[in-house]
């Protein structure tokens, strides 16, 4: 299998393309994306966050799954570094993510990530892996 992630450039925006072997295992590679959108340094798992998400659409569970990160960061105060998908389901998503107080002298935060976007989404399986390609507005 290729990387579980990696990034690329889209007109003063950032997009993250992530494989997995399973739903489950693509987000959470899309979540290991997004943080390292977010954050360069080392994040210990101090605290979790349940997130539990439904849409009628794969591309929907992508987008509102990463937006639940994106809102527990700003809501919070916190950084992240760990996810576990723990159950999937038709629609659904279950899981926890990982991490600690955003600490100005430990945490080089890297974009102010503000949403995860619908624009140039795709989500698909190829050849027996999951695949998807979002576009993050900075």
């Amino acid at each position: 299998m290729k990387k579980s992630f990696e990034e690329f450039d889209h007109s003063g925006d950032i997009g993250i393309e992530a494989w997995g072997d399973s739903p489950g295992k693509l987000l959470e590679n899309l979540s290991r994306g997004l943080y390292s959108l977010m954050c360069r340094s080392r994040v210990e798992s101090v605290v979790q966050r349940q997130i539990k998400v439904f849409s009628n659409s794969p591309e929907g569970l992508a987008v509102d799954w990463l937006s639940e990160i994106v809102s527990a960061a700003d809501v919070h105060g916190e950084v992240y570094g760990a996810v576990r998908v723990k159950a999937t389901g038709d629609g659904w998503v279950e899981g926890v993510i990982e991490g600690e107080r955003y600490d100005k002298d430990r945490h080089e935060l890297r974009f102010e990530v503000k949403a995860a976007t619908y624009h140039g989404l795709a989500v698909e399986q190829v050849g027996g892996l999951h695949h998807a390609k979002v576009i993050f507005d900075l």
